[in-house]
């Protein structure tokens, strides 16, 4: 049970960093019980970044506030991190912190405090033997479930392969693969692929491969986000595809999320549902 006694107590939350496009959607259900009476209450309410903002409001006088439920779901392209804390006049307690993946959703309820909620509105579960689970080498798969398509109006516009990301914390070392099938409007039609992440990494190399014709690929090696800055000039139609694989060390917590582009406006590359990215925290 969730309760705010005083006037000054505020339920928050707060992100770990800016996401890209919708902050996260909250709602909480909440009752005022005094001596006399019992009033029922809501609130909805966006994140804003790294500001604070109250999920749930403080009292009034003589009342306590009892919360019976919280909902934040993750409405961005990337994941976040995101904390719920009591804000006791000016003194913070944090209550739960973890990260939420694009379309997850954190749930408070009375009777069984916080859970996850992945994409499909199961709860995420994790099982543990009595050999601690290693903080270093443990594999991680993002498989994407719909097709992302960039077909901007202005050629070599890059843009996010929404979905296929994951969250890296600054000074860690990470591996990752990422393995896209994608299809083409055209044999004309080419394209370039790459990532993104958090700004001045402390050390990034990385290459990306992708298809040009049934028996040929561009190969491009990067220690810098966005490239090659120049997209291929042909493709198959179907059958394509773009592997991107190397090593980051961030030196701010974020995103590592693949990056692609139409080489020709209006003409569509589409990355498909079944894309996978792979990683592991290796120092």
């Amino acid at each position: 049970m969730l309760v705010l006694t005083q006037t000054t107590d505020n339920l928050q939350i707060v992100l770990g960093g800016n996401v890209t496009t919708n902050q996260l959607q909250c709602f909480a259900s909440y009752r005022d019980v005094t001596v006399t009476t019992y009033t029922p209450g809501r609130n909805g309410v966006n994140t804003n970044n790294t500001t604070d903002v109250n999920l749930v409001a403080a009292p009034g006088s003589s009342t306590q506030r009892v919360v019976d439920f919280l909902s934040v779901f993750n409405a961005d392209t990337v994941s976040s991190t995101v904390t719920i804390k009591l804000d006791a006049n000016g003194t913070e307690s944090i209550i739960w912190k973890g990260i939420l993946q694009t379309g997850e959703k954190l749930q408070y309820t009375d009777d069984r405090g916080f859970s996850v909620l992945d994409t499909n509105g199961l709860t995420k579960t994790a099982s543990f033997t009595n050999v601690a689970v290693p903080a270093v080498n443990s594999l991680n798969v993002v498989v994407m479930t719909d097709d992302v398509v960039n077909n901007n109006a202005s050629a070599n516009t890059i843009a996010d392969v929404t979905g296929l990301s994951f969250a890296v914390t600054s000074g860690q070392t990470y591996w990752f693969e990422f393995v896209i099938p994608y299809t083409s409007a055209a044999t004309t039609t080419g394209s370039r692929w790459s990532i993104n992440g958090p700004a001045a990494p402390t050390l990034l190399n990385y290459r990306s491969e992708y298809t040009l014709a049934a028996t040929t690929t561009t190969i491009n090696s990067a220690t810098a986000y966005d490239t090659p800055s120049g997209a291929s000039a042909s493709s198959l139609t179907t059958g394509n595809v773009a592997t991107i694989w190397g090593i980051i060390k961030p030196s701010q917590d974020g995103t590592v999320i693949a990056r692609f582009a139409s080489e020709i406006s209006g003409s569509a590359i589409t990355a498909k549902a079944g894309a996978t990215v792979r990683w592991m925290r290796i120092i």
